[in-house]
């Protein structure tokens, strides 16, 4: 069931994709029920109207993820200069990579354009009007390649941006080259583009070296807005103040002291 699951995802063609969540239902129809309830539009290639780029993943930020859990306990300044060190490292690693490719589209993108172009040989190609083609093979059903538009009825060539089997089957008869007809984002010369620039080194995070040539830049605080009206005050909790009182220092009386005694103005 969780072979049938992929499957659908990957269909291509709608008639391919119901015919594995029929599968599905014939297993576990709650199974069946989830699987439409969860909106294919939003996840199924047969339904989806752009181009994908052969990428289906729930994990795309993978790779960033597990360098946030590697530094999630150290200081904020202290996280931010290791996600900047994985990133200066990583742009690195892939610059200095790329620079030893020879062929004109990735690695990965290349193998794919390979196997497509040794299917392709197999197939047979019938001219039409225009720019459109009709390509056969021994066992599968006929699908119309539109050069002009990058388009075939098997829907791999929107979805993955390479030129699928029917589509090379057709530029080889044509004598054009299948590279001339893949999304520019496959080539190496783009990929160097993407990791041309470098993030540079920070000697001290804490002590960033200061550049006088640099204009300062005075931080402020966000602006706020006064609310409309007087200004609430908060009355301060009254607080008990126990006077001292006086002490006369001759008759050791309370309220009075020596100079306002009376009881010196008593006869002795």
């Amino acid at each position: 069931m969780i072979n049938d699951f992929y499957t659908a995802a990957y269909a291509s063609k709608l008639e391919n994709f119901e015919r594995s969540i029929e599968n599905i239902k014939g297993i576990s129809p709650e199974a069946y029920n989830w699987v439409i309830q969860s909106e294919p539009v939003h996840w199924a290639n047969a339904f989806f109207g752009g181009a994908r780029y052969n990428h289906l993943t729930s994990s795309f930020g993978q790779q960033f993820y597990s360098w946030v859990s590697e530094a999630h306990e150290l200081p904020i300044t202290q996280m931010i200069d290791v996600l900047r060190g994985k990133m200066m490292e990583t742009m690195y690693t892939r610059r200095v990579d790329s620079n030893q490719w020879t062929t004109k589209l990735t690695p990965s993108k290349e193998e794919m354009l390979q196997k497509e172009t040794s299917v392709a040989r197999s197939l047979q190609v019938f001219g039409s009007e225009g720019a459109s083609f009709e390509v056969r093979g021994e066992s599968a059903a006929a699908e119309v390649v539109d050069i002009e538009n990058w388009d075939c009825t098997c829907r791999g060539w929107q979805i993955t941006g390479l030129p699928c089997c029917h589509a090379i089957a057709v530029l080889e008869c044509l004598g054009r080259s299948p590279y001339d007809y893949c999304s520019r984002y496959f080539t190496v010369e783009n990929y160097r583009l993407t990791y041309a620039e470098s993030i540079y080194p920070v000697p001290n995070v804490d002590r960033p070296v200061q550049d006088e040539s640099a204009l300062a830049v005075t931080v402020t605080p966000p602006p706020t807005k006064r609310p409309p009206g007087r200004p609430k005050t908060k009355q301060a909790d009254s607080i008990d103040i126990i006077k001292r009182q006086l002490q006369c220092g001759k008759c050791k009386g309370l309220g009075h002291n020596r100079k306002t005694c009376k009881a010196s103005l008593l006869p002795s």
